[in-house]
């Protein structure tokens, strides 16, 4: 921006004499994101580096259409699509996305993918359509790899194809009804002698007879899952008083149908407790740190952890992290169900809840900064972030399990926890656009409530969301409950929020006298407490009813208090969105150079992602200017609701244009 923009605005009686930008504003985007999000292949692939290189020629074709590859479950579509992207990276340096079908619907696994690329949540749309756009814009000119697993019909992946010829996309599915011009890829099992090799590098241990290693895949079958469950069981059972050789011979004699079952039996008390722990935790991913809850001065979190890793129940996908294979929780949860679980179980799972927590409230605190808290942080153990971005991505990686343990807590009675995690999460939905996820969030939450204020915060957020969600009468009964129960206990600054979102409930249904009257009751509060930035939203909200009521002094001089408290507390989201009504407000008076701040204004919404209000200030435009100039605005209004999914407001501009 040029020096211009330090000026103030001056004013004069009742009359504007000069309007430009308040102040320098520092909104950079983020920049470009590569995604990587492929895991590791597993060290040991055999017999499918023809497939490899096949897929790799359908990527080098020419005809840009996906690669399917289909087989049963158990033969290795994951590990293969692993292998396929490490041996991709240099053809797509713009990064590697993964689509998992498996536990989650298009719909929201495209939402997901594109807020990973960078998409802000204020450009994403609520229907599928605008979604795949969006990936289209969003994947136009790159070189990306785009893997679907876990679909069980390819047909089900297309929807995720990127858009440039550059770029590729491979789905992995149990069948397909794709056309068949498209690329097919069956995956079989290996062959026996794979399954041999497999085997024994698995085992690590060289100088098996290999007649031996032979009888037991012609037994056990060469599904690449059961070899490694059978290498797992081997690996288990194998010690310094029992050789590998013999525990090869005994499943040779005494073949057994349930070899995860067999697994389970070998493990120590300790790894069985956590086999069984596996079946409770809100998710099959987690933290490797989350087990230093259990540690002991006799044994550690981490040394049970490998003995489960050698038996191949557990992988680490990435550093830090480990994986439950899928088998293993299916078969811990029915052994719950069967087997008297020890009764520290129960106390390790609420202790595990605690950590999920803390580790969102830190996370929290990274993201929003300063707002209103209710919920102390628990007494457990748990690494902070070290950045704004990583505590978001992990509240965006984790919004399942996280969602899960919210319910488990409520189930359980743990009160406390369900609404201290469900108020965390107020970080992720504010930022990530899952309104339906959010609703059922706080829905539990205010269920899991036992004191009038914990249920006046959550009926708080609650009544955020159905506002959020269009629906005003759900909305206000929440908001209106909230602020009695607040009330009650004299909770000054829940009163305030009540206040402020029942002021918002008005707006947005065009009954502004109401509405002002709740935010400056608001503003009121937020002063009363201290609360800078609370205050200075109600500000901002005041200039936009004065204005659509016709006052427009008045609601400029609104707009210049807000924005001068928003940069004292140095919130430039804020700042940026002021400055678009200031100068679109200032260009309906005719005021000299408030179309040119408001282009400027514009042009920092677009980079900061901040699109309703980009489309605002456009449409705003369009009604001020005339002929082309002004039609150009009210189409570039169009095109902004159509791309992130507001299609009330673009069914009514295209009729205006009309």
């Amino acid at each position: 921006m040029t020096d211009e923009s330090y000026f103030q605005n001056h004013f004069r009686d009742s009359t504007i004499t000069n309007f430009v930008q308040a102040n320098l504003v520092n909104l950079i985007p983020r920049p470009p994101i590569k995604p990587m999000e492929i895991p590791l292949p597993p060290k040991i692939l055999i017999g499918r580096d023809s497939i490899v290189d096949e897929i790799s020629r359908g990527f080098a074709d020419g005809t840009h259409n996906p690669v399917v590859v289909t087989g049963p479950s158990g033969v290795g579509k994951s590990a293969l699509a692993a292998k396929v992207a490490k041996q991709s990276v240099d053809q797509f340096p713009d990064g590697q996305v993964l689509i998992d079908l498996e536990d989650e619907d298009a719909l929201p696994a495209l939402r997901s993918a594109l807020l990973r690329l960078g998409v802000a949540k204020d450009q994403l749309p609520d229907s599928f359509g605008g979604l795949r756009a969006n990936l289209r814009s969003v994947t136009s000119g790159k070189a990306m790899l785009f893997i679907v697993d876990g679909a069980g019909d390819a047909r089900d992946g297309l929807d995720f194809a990127p858009a440039s010829e550059h770029s590729a996309l491979a789905i992995f599915a149990l069948k397909s009804t794709v056309d068949k011009m498209v690329p097919h890829i069956p995956l079989s099992e290996m062959s026996v002698e794979e399954a041999v090799r497999m085997l024994g590098l698995s085992i690590e241990i060289d100088g098996l007879p290999a007649g031996t290693v032979l009888e037991m895949v012609h037994l056990y079958g060469t599904r690449p899952s059961t070899i490694s469950r059978l290498a797992g069981l081997i690996r288990a059972r194998g010690n310094d008083r029992t050789p590998t050789i013999d525990v090869i011979r005994d499943l040779v004699e005494s073949p057994t149908p349930d070899l995860l079952g067999a697994t389970y039996r070998t493990l120590s008390v300790s790894g069985a407790w956590l086999y069984q722990f596996l079946s409770v935790l809100p998710g099959t991913e987690f933290e490797e740190s989350l087990l230093e809850l259990f540690d002991t001065p006799q044994q550690s979190g981490s040394d049970v952890l490998e003995e489960l890793i050698n038996a191949r129940l557990i992988t680490r996908p990435r550093e830090g992290w480990c994986l439950v294979e899928p088998a293993v929780t299916r078969d811990s949860a029915a052994r719950g169900l069967t087997e008297k679980l020890p009764i520290q179980l129960v106390t390790s799972l609420r202790d595990s809840i605690r950590w999920y927590v803390k580790r969102a409230q830190l996370a929290d605190r990274w993201v929003m900064k300063e707002r209103l808290r209710r919920a102390p942080m628990p007494n457990v153990p748990a690494e902070n972030f070290t950045s704004e971005t990583k505590a978001l991505d992990w509240l965006r990686a984790n919004h399942v399990t996280l969602l899960t343990a919210v319910r488990m807590a409520a189930l359980q009675g743990w009160t406390d926890e369900a609404w201290a995690l469900a108020e965390a999460m107020w970080a992720l939905y504010t930022n990530v656009p899952y309104p339906e996820e959010a609703e059922q969030c706080y829905t539990a939450a205010v269920d899991a409530t036992r004191t009038p204020l914990d249920r006046a915060r959550m009926l708080l957020c609650l009544g955020r969301v159905r506002l959020d969600l269009g629906r005003f009468a759900e909305s206000e009964h929440n908001l209106r409950e909230s602020q009695a129960l607040a009330e009650a206990g004299g909770d000054l600054e829940l009163v305030s929020s009540a206040v402020s979102q029942l002021g918002r409930v008005e707006y947005w249904q065009g009954r502004l006298d109401p509405a002002i009257a709740r935010f400056e009751e608001a503003e009121r509060l937020a002063n009363s407490h201290g609360t800078s930035r609370a205050a200075a939203i109600q500000l901002m909200y005041l200039g936009r009813v004065h204005r659509d009521r016709g006052d427009i002094h008045k609601g400029l001089e609104y707009f210049k208090h807000a924005q001068d408290a928003f940069l004292a507390i140095g919130d430039v989201r804020h700042v940026v969105i002021v400055e678009s009504h200031m100068a679109t407000t200032g260009a309906a008076q005719g005021i000299p150079h408030a179309v040119e701040a408001a282009d400027r204004s514009i042009g920092w919404l677009r980079k900061g992602g901040i699109s309703r209000h980009e489309a605002e200030a456009q449409e705003r435009l369009g009604a001020i200017l005339e002929g082309a100039e002004g039609r150009r605005r009210l189409e570039a209004a169009l095109e902004i609701h159509e791309r992130i999914g507001n299609l009330a407001q673009a069914r009514r501009l295209r009729r205006l244009l009309e």
